[in-house]
């Protein structure tokens, strides 16, 4: 079972036990707090699970990643970077200034995952994206339905501006699907390496035998500028309202 379905699930049982008792409660007590109680986590609790079972039917059109896995790609930078760390301190003490410039090479690359990350939850939690993402492909649908039928020269000069304006934006929306979209690709590279380094390490080799440590190094930087790269292009993200 998927986890957001398994997190749905339990508070729909807690939610239901918790009216079972306080249904309880009203039918010995007789109370209006217990009343007024019952009333308002039927209609809070109960609307949230309503609005939550209806993202899990029917997600928000469009957008390519979700929050779910946003949310894991955090933990699992996090749990690498913890235990990165705690193996190169572990190690010899020769190695010491090679160690230490590796571990901050990782806070650097965690760091850039974590702000990428962040703005593709920005991105994908933005409702007006979302609204856009719905109803623009409707919009531009409608508009040339209604050129094909409109015989006046003005109007007809209208609504191929306007069908013009819908179709960039339109563009822009699909541009931005597709950076999201690679941007979330490099985060998993960036973990896929990050893991990649840990196993060496857990091997027992020292960060001398990992790799050619300036390689090594330098494949750290290019992996942050990368991140960098897609990070700077979802800043810039503009679209045509």
């Amino acid at each position: 079972m998927f986890p957001q379905w398994r997190r749905f699930l339990q508070n729909l049982g807690w939610y239901l036990a918790t009216l079972v008792v306080l249904a309880v409660l009203l039918r010995y007590l007789r109370s209006p707090v217990v009343l007024l109680a019952l009333w308002g986590v039927g209609l809070v609790w109960g609307g949230w699970l309503a609005y939550r079972l209806g993202r899990l039917l029917f997600p928000p059109p469009g957008l390519p990643v979700d929050d779910e896995k946003l949310e894991q790609y955090l933990s699992q930078a996090r749990a690498y970077r913890h235990q990165i760390e705690r193996v190169l301190k572990s190690g010899p003490a020769g190695e010491q200034p090679r160690r230490e410039a590796l571990i901050r090479q990782v806070e650097t690359w965690t760091e850039a995952v974590t702000r990428l990350v962040e703005r593709l939850q920005e991105l994908q939690q933005d409702d007006i994206i979302r609204r856009d993402l719905r109803d623009t492909p409707r919009a531009i649908a409608d508009l040339q339905t209604r050129l094909a039928r409109e015989t006046d020269p003005g109007l007809k000069a209208q609504l191929e501006r306007t069908l013009a304006s819908r179709q960039k934006q339109l563009t822009a929306l699909e541009d931005l699907q597709h950076t999201m979209a690679r941007a979330e690709m490099q985060i998993e590279s960036a973990l896929s390496m990050l893991g990649a380094i840990y196993s060496q390490l857990l091997t027992g080799q020292s960060t001398s035998q990992v790799a050619d440590y300036s390689r090594l190094a330098e494949d750290v930087d290019e992996e942050v500028q990368r991140l960098h790269d897609h990070l700077e292009a979802l800043r810039e993200v503009k679209l045509e309202r």
